[in-house]
């Protein structure tokens, strides 16, 4: 009789510890497919609570220029099969599959409980990500792709930059990277070279969780992993290599706390404001010295502006240089 009663409070337990991961959350975040039970905590020392998200949000205003852009109609097909992107008319493709389960929900409770790199990342982004989502939209992709530079680099400028394009792919879209010049650093140009990579992965793919392995891994790798696409992404996962998922797994818990950011105690940042700097031309060979003196700025100002230039001077070889300066200054050069 006691092994009876013992073996039947065994199994309660059992099914009661996997009940969460079973049941769907009753009020889903829009946009996201969620397994398992959505719980967030405002902090990572306050007491697990049930969230009830009613829209996404970065900020007060942000949710308009990730959410309302996307003109992509799920009913819209072409012989049963979603459109292609094509690079000389680009079409809007479905939005990415971005998955809550399990695993990403505790890469979100990783960067939760270390939110200062987070913040950070966010605070370089301020004055480039309205214009890189135009960028993303503009060629036909789904704008939640913006956070793929956040998990890439966490939205450094240094090195390889946001994206962290090889020098290859780079000069392939059409970056200039030499010794004076890295336009893989550069915000907005190398979102324009990762779209268009992105969508290349696509138009071979037509799957999003493969194209970031072709990303991730290159493109001579697909062929091996054309016949995952469509599959549950668990058991994607178990088929990728680590540094694959683990991109994908920081992909997709920078994209959950970007879109309810005020529900996990972050400060909202508004992002549909206009750039804090504008495009002044300058002669080949000028200097940051000479441009901030001429435009009552700083060279430390400039440098910070113009990311992809590797010396305090623009490029000599060049007919004329567009450089950033911060809006309040002087007249152009």
């Amino acid at each position: 009789m006691r092994a009876q009663t013992a073996y039947l409070v065994l199994t309660f337990l059992g099914v009661a510890l996997t009940l969460p991961f079973r049941v769907m959350a009753q009020q889903p975040m829009p946009g996201i497919q969620v397994t398992g039970r959505i719980v967030v905590a405002a902090a990572p020392s306050d007491p697990v609570k049930q969230v009830a998200v009613e829209a996404p949000a970065w900020g007060e205003s942000a949710a308009a220029a990730i959410e309302q852009k996307s003109s992509f109609d799920h009913a819209a097909t072409v012989n049963g099969a979603l459109p292609n992107f094509v690079r000389s008319n680009p079409r809007p493709v479905a939005p990415f599959p971005i998955v809550l389960n399990h695993t990403v929900r505790r890469y979100v409770e990783d960067m939760l409980a270390h939110p200062g790199g987070l913040d950070e990342a966010f605070a370089r982004s301020r004055p480039y990500f309205t214009q890189m989502v135009r960028v993303l939209e503009q060629n036909g992709l789904p704008p939640d792709l913006v956070y793929l530079s956040f998990a890439e680099s966490c939205f450094t400028s240094d090195g390889a930059g946001p994206w962290q394009l090889s020098k290859a792919t780079a000069r392939r879209f059409g970056l200039v990277v030499n010794n004076t010049v890295d336009e893989r650093r550069d915000p907005i140009k190398s979102t324009r070279a990762a779209a268009e990579y992105l969508a290349t992965l696509h138009d071979e793919t037509d799957d999003w969780h493969i194209a970031l392995i072709g990303w991730n891994k290159g493109e001579t790798v697909l062929d091996r992993f054309l016949g995952l696409r469509g599959i549950d992404y668990n058991r994607l996962l178990a088929q990728l290599p680590r540094t694959t998922s683990a991109l994908m797994n920081r992909f997709m818990a920078v994209a959950v706390i970007a879109h309810h950011a005020r529900d996990y105690g972050l400060q909202a940042i508004t992002f549909t404001m206009p750039p804090s700097y504008r495009m002044v031309r300058v002669a080949p060979g000028t200097s940051l010295r000479t441009i901030a003196t001429q435009q009552g700025t700083s060279v430390d100002r400039l440098r910070e502006l113009n990311p992809a230039l590797l010396r305090d001077r623009v490029p000599q070889r060049t007919a004329g240089f567009d450089v950033r300066v911060p809006v309040a200054t002087k007249a152009a050069l």
